[in-house]
This record gives C-alpha cells, sequence and structure tokens, in this order.
C-alpha cells in the first residue's frame, strides 16, 4: 500500500468520522426536536380545551367545568394565589408543600367556602405519619354524608404508606380526597381539596417544561395561564403525557450513534497512530545504538567526510552520505544514519572530522562546524526545504566519543541528488543503498508515492552554497 493512497484511506476515515459524528447529532436534535413539537402540540391542545371549560371571566366559575368529565389523564390546575383547583393523577413532587386554610377537628366533619366561590363538606383523617383530607362538593352532597365520611376514612389505614395504596375505587364516587405526610408533602391528590400551596410562576404565554421523571416513567409537562378578560393572571393549568417510551428511543438513538461514533474515532485515531509509525523512522536513544544493527531503517558510516584508509578528507564519503540520506527519503520508512561508527559497530568517534574542518576563518565548537558542513551538503543535494522539512540531527556521546545521529523521515515526493545528472533513484533495499533502473524506478514510485515519476525538481541555493574541500 503506497504512502500516498494510505494517506487517502486515513483522510477519508476522518471525513467519515466526522460526518457521522455531525450526522448522528443532527439527527439527535431532529429527532429530539420532533418529539419535543409532538409533545408540545399534543398537550397544548389538552390545556386550550381545559382553559375553555374552565372560562374564566371576573370570578371563578366552576360548575360547568365540574361537570365535564372528559379531559387529560393527568393536569393540576391552581389559583394564583396558590389554592388548588383540580387534578388528576396526581404526579408527586408537583406541588411540594400544602397547608390547610382551615380550622377543624380530627374526624368531624365541617363546612368550608374556597377563595375561589366553592362550598365543600370537609373530613380531616389522622394517620400515624400524615392526613387524609376527604371532600364533597355542596351540590354533590350524598345522603349519610356524616357515616360515609368515617367509613371511607377508615379505608385509609393508618399510615401514609396504606392510604397510598388504597385503591380510587375503594372510596364513594362523591369524594375527593388529598394524603399529604406529616412534613406538609402532598403525596396524593383526586378533585379539588381546596388545600393552599405556594402561589405559581404563571407565565405571559404557554411554555412546555423540560421532561421530567417520576419513578421509573418521564412525563413532559405544558405550563398554560389561565387570565381575565382584562389580561391578568389568576391561575395556571398544568398538562401532563407519560413519554417514557419516546425518551428511552431518543436515549437509544443517541446511545447507538455515539457507539458507532466512538468506534469510526478508535479506529480513525488507531489508524492515524498506526500510519504515523509507519509514517516515519522511531527516535533512536543514545543507549540504543550499541543495540543496532544496519538495515532497512538503520545505517552506520564511519565519518562524515574523513578517509581513514587515506587519511585524509574525501568527497566520495560525503557522497556515499548523501546516497543514503536520498535512499531514506525515498524509502517507505526513512531511516536513521549514525555517522562516527563503523560497519563493525566500532565507535570512532567524529574527531577526525572535527579536525578537517578546523581552519583560522572558521571559528566556534567542533560539532557546530560539523553539523554545518552536514547541512549544507545535505542543501546543496536535496535542497533546503527538504532538509528542514524531513532531516534532523543530533550527538551522543559513546565511549567519550561523539556520534551523529541523522533522523530522516519519508519524503512525500521522489527526491533525486542534484549534484549527479541524470541521476538514479536510490532507495534503500535490505541494509544498503542502491539506485533503481529506469523500469524499477516506475514501479517502484507507483507503489510508494501512488503515481508516475516526475522529473527531479531543481531547489535554489543561497549564496556561497558551494563545498570547499
Amino acid at each position: 500500500m503506497s504512502r500516498r493512497f494510505r494517506s487517502l484511506v486515513g483522510t477519508a476515515a476522518l471525513a467519515f468520522a466526522l460526518l457521522f459524528t455531525a450526522v448522528g447529532v443532527g439527527q439527535y436534535w431532529f429527532l429530539r426536536w420532533q418529539l419535543h413539537q409532538e409533545d408540545k402540540n399534543d398537550l397544548w391542545d389538552l390545556a386550550e380545551e381545559m382553559r375553555d371549560q374552565i372560562a374564566f371571566g371576573d370570578t371563578w366559575n366552576l360548575q360547568g367545568y365540574r361537570r365535564t368529565t372528559e379531559g387529560p389523564d393527568i393536569y393540576l390546575v391552581i389559583a394564583q394565589n396558590g389554592t388548588l383547583i383540580d387534578t388528576h393523577d396526581y404526579l408527586p413532587g408537583i406541588v411540594s408543600h400544602v397547608s390547610l386554610p382551615f380550622v377543624f377537628q380530627y374526624d368531624h366533619p365541617f363546612r368550608f367556602s374556597s377563595d375561589v366561590g366553592e362550598d365543600w363538606n370537609l373530613y380531616v383523617h389522622s394517620l400515624q405519619d400524615g392526613t387524609v383530607v376527604l371532600g364533597s362538593r355542596k351540590e354533590i352532597t350524598p345522603e349519610g354524608l356524616d357515616a360515609l365520611f368515617s367509613s371511607n376514612a377508615a379505608r385509609f389505614g393508618n399510615t401514609i404508606s396504606e392510604a397510598l395504596r388504597t385503591p380510587e375505587r375503594a372510596i364513594h364516587e362523591a369524594f375527593d380526597y388529598a394524603i399529604i405526610d406529616k412534613n406538609g408533602t402532598l403525596q396524593w391528590a383526586i378533585g379539588g381539596i381546596p388545600l393552599k400551596a405556594s402561589s405559581p410562576a404563571v407565565l405571559a404565554k404557554p411554555m412546555l417544561a423540560p421532561v421530567r421523571q417520576v419513578g421509573e416513567k418521564m412525563y413532559a409537562a405544558l405550563l398554560y395561564p389561565v387570565v381575565s378578560k382584562s389580561g391578568s393572571a389568576v391561575g395556571l393549568i398544568s398538562v401532563f403525557e407519560e413519554v417514557t417510551d419516546e425518551q428511552r428511543v431518543l436515549r437509544q438513538s443517541a446511545v447507538f450513534n455515539g457507539i458507532i461514533a466512538s468506534f469510526l474515532w478508535v479506529v480513525t485515531v488507531a489508524f492515524s497512530a498506526a500510519y504515523l509509525r509507519r509514517g516515519g523512522p522511531g527516535t533512536i536513544s543514545c543507549a540504543q545504538i550499541p543495540l543496532l544493527d544496519e538495515g532497512e531503517t538503520v545505517e552506520f558510516k564511519s565519518s562524515l567526510r574523513w578517509d581513514y584508509a587515506k587519511q585524509l578528507p574525501n568527497k566520495e564519503i560525503e557522497r556515499a552520505i548523501i546516497k543514503t540520506v536520498v535512499g531514506f527519503l525515498n524509502a517507505e520508512n526513512g531511516g536513521t544514519l549514525i555517522i562516527g561508527i563503523s560497519d563493525a559497530k566500532e565507535v570512532l568517534g567524529l574527531q577526525p572530522d572535527y579536525s578537517s574542518l578546523k581552519r583560522p576563518d572558521r571559528e566556534g565548537p567542533d560539532r557546530d562546524r560539523f553539523e554545518q558542513r552536514l547541512h549544507q551538503i545535505l542543501i546543496n543535494a536535496i535542497g533546503e526545504s527538504r532538509c528542514v522539512r524531513w532531516v534532523k540531527t543530533r550527538f551522543c556521546s559513546l565511549n567519550n566519543k561523539d556520534v551523529c545521529v541523522v533522523t530522516v523521515a519519508p519524503s512525500s515526493e521522489p527526491v533525486f541528488p542534484e549534484e549527479e545528472v541524470g541521476a538514479p533513484l536510490y532507495v534503500r533495499v535490505g541494509n544498503s543503498t542502491r539506485p533503481l533502473g529506469p523500469q524499477e524506478s516506475l514501479a517502484y514510485a507507483r507503489n510508494r508515492w501512488g503515481g508516475g515519476l516526475a522529473l527531479p525538481r531543481s531547489h535554489s541555493r543561497r549564496p556561497g552554497a558551494h563545498l570547499a574541500t
């Protein structure tokens, strides 16, 4: 697989991960918005119907509303001053603390006129940890009311938990009731027992409240204001709808998309990491150098320019350095050239090179002169931009002798040594650098860079960029 092809595959993987993430997020928000709109429309219709049934004018007139048998499954109507008007299938927590706005004796019937103009027959029954309030509006007072109050109150048991387990059908149909714990928290209510709660925050216009969880179920709620003819807020209608299944689908969609997106990102990151590992030589520490052997990505050179056989500088040795670097540039994974170590892995150091570079007009530390010479050789051969981009040098000290480590990254294009007219394509083969013939070069270039073989490009040199012996 060519480097260019791997790059295209990596780019495609990244683009696909980004695209799927964007699509997944967009799908989630669209589904959420769609469910939000459906809930809003359904609840809006129910709340408007209740508002029309209440038909508030200048005062509360609830007789017509009370005669209405149809309505939402779960709702709460409360006046602006906190008086509870009506509720059905009460959800714990809708109203927090409530109080009893009347004087009473436990287990004694009494009458009470609420501040919304309704007359009630009420009965307060004491529990060990709370209170049950039963009530019947005056217009539907059943016969034998006192006896019915006593018998129905007894059905709630002695504790809040027993009262909450009492089925609605066990209580006489003429009675509304409310169950309140000892802390004043309304635990359950059916109908319009005239309790007092905190004044609700009545909004200027209807609003869909955030989905709330009660037990294991989720509920959407619409808050719909009741206003007088003059436009003043006088109460609030809260209509609820169970959306557990909808929220489960939304959550499952988010989880599914999140898993797929995470998988794609893991694949992309893993591919990128593998690509980067294959895209260049690993960093070799100084301590690793004695343990290395020459191979496809490692090459030892005794010196930069010093000929140990002739005991003088030799430009052919510099050309061998250039060919090795070019071979690593053209290689699939780059490579590391270590100068100052013989083929037999003997640490020779760089002192002969240092000495050969000493001149009265060249001052500075030995390493600096060596590095300048190495860079100049490579700049003249392959161009400054390529040197800066793909070639890095550093020094190590082994056996109290300096060696130079040249790390060469794989190039993104074929590289030719420009000082050789008609130079072949040098590549790394095993533990040596060798030139390829025309046909081999074309085949290698197609596999390595994914295209044909371009002619060597010229590189501008800085003034005075020449090699001095």
